[in-house]
């Protein structure tokens, strides 16, 4: 009783911060869509701007040194990984995108490194445990599941605190760096940029709260599969 409780509870957990976090996901299919023709004018001008140029000159603004940047064109994202710090630039499909998605992970190589390792560490150990609690309890060789579900649910919590509040940082301050990196270099007139402000503010105003929601719910799904399994 207690493992569908949690189940049923879990489901509508989901649904109730899908609502409340206002989650579109027509609308986010959208951000999929090809740019307009003013956004297409400006990846024209912001294409022969060189991925590695923008990441070093970002890194040197925010005072983060010895950060490697690899470029990998066969890639279709950008990554920071704080244990080899090194910031790994993909092929952008809009190329408008790229001063702020940059600056995303530029942002994340700045950010406190006891909580960038603590955010590393703790979510592979995290995912470890999930991975071997259902093995044992597939096994029957897990005694007392609700403690280890109650162990799941708090680890999940403090999992998604440590990663929303790294994600959730570089999210909201990419796009002024990005701003300020623009203007600084002069690389489109006062009419793109605004253009391109408005279409950063698009994008991250669906883009943020769906991070938070994809994040939480990827966690309570993990619950909830385990919860499943106890029952079977």
């Amino acid at each position: 009783m207690f493992n569908i409780s949690v189940i049923i509870l879990g489901a509508i957990t989901l649904v109730l911060l899908k609502i409340f976090l206002n989650i579109n996901f027509k609308k986010l299919k959208q951000l999929e869509i090809g740019s307009d023709e003013k956004l297409k004018n400006i990846s024209d001008k912001l294409q022969n701007v060189k991925s590695e140029v923008i990441c070093k000159d970002i890194l040197n603004k925010l005072e983060c040194s010895n950060v490697e940047i690899c470029i990998k064109p066969e890639y279709s994202a950008c990554l920071y990984t704080v244990f080899d710090k090194k910031i790994t630039i993909g092929e952008f499909k809009e190329q408008y995108m790229k001063p702020q998605t940059i600056a995303h992970e530029c942002i994340h190589a700045s950010q406190n490194k006891v909580t960038l390792w603590a955010n590393f560490i703790f979510t592979n150990i995290y995912l470890l445990f999930w991975v071997v609690i259902c093995i044992l309890s597939i096994l029957n060789k897990l005694p007392n599941t609700g403690i280890f579900t109650i162990i799941l649910v708090f680890t999940s919590l403090i999992q998604y605190i440590i990663r929303s509040s790294l994600e959730n940082e570089a999210m909201i301050k990419a796009k002024y760096i990005a701003k300020e990196y623009i203007e600084e270099n002069k690389l489109l007139n006062k009419e793109q940029e605004e253009i391109l402000l408005k279409e950063y503010d698009r994008v991250n105003n669906l883009g943020i709260p769906f991070m938070n929601y994809y994040q939480i719910s990827m966690n309570i799904v993990k619950v909830m599969i385990f919860s499943f399994i106890c029952i079977i």
